[in-house]
């Protein structure tokens, strides 16, 4: 989509005083949680960066202090009825989570391009500054969402990736056959994500209402948000990846018409094997 590859420069390009100029990962991690936090950094001329997200200790949720045990560093995988260690992935940045969704969508047939979509990994996050929420709904309109059965929003919060998948939002309203609806899905359920959801349903709102559509905040407010409980991740770094397999197994397996009676479909605790999120990851590096 045009519009992706321009939103990254037209930020780097703007003459705003307040301009997003980078998003990187911050080196800083929660002793409690251990979770690495992601800020969106604003620069103005002569002045310090800042972090526009908030603090860590308001931003973070209330982990338990068992969370590191739950969640291994070390990995295994069965190999001829032997296991052996797996080595820990780096978590992925923006950059790179693009450039394998990009490899990803290469892949697809042009009818499944025809009838889904995806937002740049870093669209929610800037919409949540003030600076460059108008910059970010103007990308969105220009993708015309509403002609799509699914659109991919990938959603990396406090240093951790979500999934959020918008259902037949060009439906104005509820049939047994298709349902217009909202999916979360996530790796790290103890990290909460029905967190998420106040500042989805805003950002939701403004795209309709930068669309011009007639829907308010009331009929917003009945959108389903369903969050299925799904394979989670292994250690603190794979969120990402999941994300990225939850897209490619999506895409292939979703219905035509996504409905609330069929739901949750496939998307279950056993939908897939970490082995084959550790192949299809080897596969995506081994892409050209």
């Amino acid at each position: 989509m045009q519009t992706r590859a321009t939103s990254r420069k037209s930020l780097a390009s703007a003459n705003s005083d307040h301009q997003v100029a980078d998003v990187k990962q911050d080196t800083e991690v929660s002793p409690r949680c251990r979770i690495q936090i992601v800020y969106i950094r604003r620069r103005k001329k002569s002045e310090p960066v800042k972090d526009a997200i908030g603090s860590v200790a308001d931003s973070l949720p209330s982990c338990s202090s068992d969370m590191s045990q739950k969640v291994q560093s070390k990995r295994k995988r069965k190999s001829d009825d032997k296991e052996e260690l797996c080595q820990p992935r780096e978590k992925l940045d923006s950059g790179s989570f693009d450039a394998y969704l990009e490899k990803i969508w290469w892949g697809l047939s042009e009818e499944k391009k025809r009838r889904c979509t995806y937002f740049d990994s870093l669209w929610f996050s800037l919409y949540r500054t003030d600076s460059s929420k108008g910059k970010v709904l103007s990308w969105i309109k220009k993708a015309h969402i509403f002609s799509k059965a699914y659109v991919f929003v990938p959603i990396v919060c406090w240093g951790h990736w979500n999934l959020l998948i918008l259902c037949h939002f060009g439906e104005n309203s509820q049939t047994n056959t298709r349902s217009r609806c909202m999916l979360l899905l996530d790796s790290l359920a103890m990290a909460n994500p029905r967190r998420l959801e106040p500042e989805i349903r805003r950002f939701v709102l403004d795209i309709y209402q930068t669309a011009d559509r007639p829907e308010n905040k009331k009929i917003i407010s009945r959108i389903p948000l369903l969050i299925p409980k799904v394979p989670q991740q292994r250690d603190g770094n794979e969120c990402g990846n999941f994300v990225l397999y939850f897209i490619n197994l999506f895409i292939n397996l979703a219905p035509d018409d996504f409905s609330m009676e069929g739901y949750p479909y496939f998307m279950k605790k056993d939908w897939f094997t970490h082995e084959g999120l550790d192949r299809f990851c080897e596969g995506l590096d081994s892409m050209t």
